[in-house]
């Protein structure tokens, strides 16, 4: 339990308004403890979502993993570091999704993105809400994963899946009628200079 308080607090003390990483959404495999899939999306500004499904051939346990991270640039925005956490849920084959071990879950990490390649390593300490013995286990992995949609540069930082708001829709308006009225101009004055 002491991990997690300092984990929290950890959490706390990380930059709310930096945003580092550079992609919206990347998937991919996760290696170490276990092996399994991960998920990463970016929410708003410098946080993330991450869902990781992982599996254990040795003890023959799955576990769903929902993470929300915040990120801080460590050099660049393609080199940063993570804080975060979430819940979890266990369970052994051939037993419900539900019947199995549940609790919560932290993670320290750090990444690197190289075009379209995002590649990260973490710690993620996990504390079992249900269990009678060994609540608390920890794990490390190394991610690798395909970037299916990338941040743009130049561009303002937002998330493609969010909806513009009317200031902005407004503006996008406002330099189209400019441009349409800028190319009737030059079409009048091509005109004129043919004449």
């Amino acid at each position: 339990m002491q991990h997690l308080f300092v984990l929290s607090l950890l959490v706390m003390g990380v930059n709310h308004h930096a945003t580092s990483q550079a992609y919206f959404t990347a998937m991919g495999i996760r290696m170490g403890t276990e092996f399994g899939i991960t998920l990463q999306q970016r929410i708003l500004g410098g946080v993330t979502g991450q869902g990781i499904v992982s599996a254990n051939a040795v003890n023959e346990q799955t576990t769903a993993t929902a993470l929300v991270q915040l990120h801080n640039r460590l050099i660049t925005r393609n080199v940063n570091f993570y804080l975060g956490g979430g819940v979890h849920q266990r369970w052994k084959r051939g037993e419900e999704p539900g019947s199995g071990l549940s609790g919560v879950t932290g993670v320290a990490g750090a990444e690197l993105t190289l075009g379209k390649i995002n590649m990260s390593w973490d710690y993620k300490p996990v504390y079992h809400l249900n269990a009678t013995d060994h609540a608390f286990e920890s794990e490390t992995a190394v991610s690798l994963r395909y970037i299916f949609i990338k941040q743009l540069r130049g561009k303002k930082k937002r998330n493609p899946f969010w909806k513009k708001d009317e200031k902005t829709k407004k503006k996008l308006q406002r330099k189209r009628r400019l441009r349409k009225r800028q190319r009737e101009k030059d079409k009048h004055n091509d005109r004129k200079s043919r004449i």
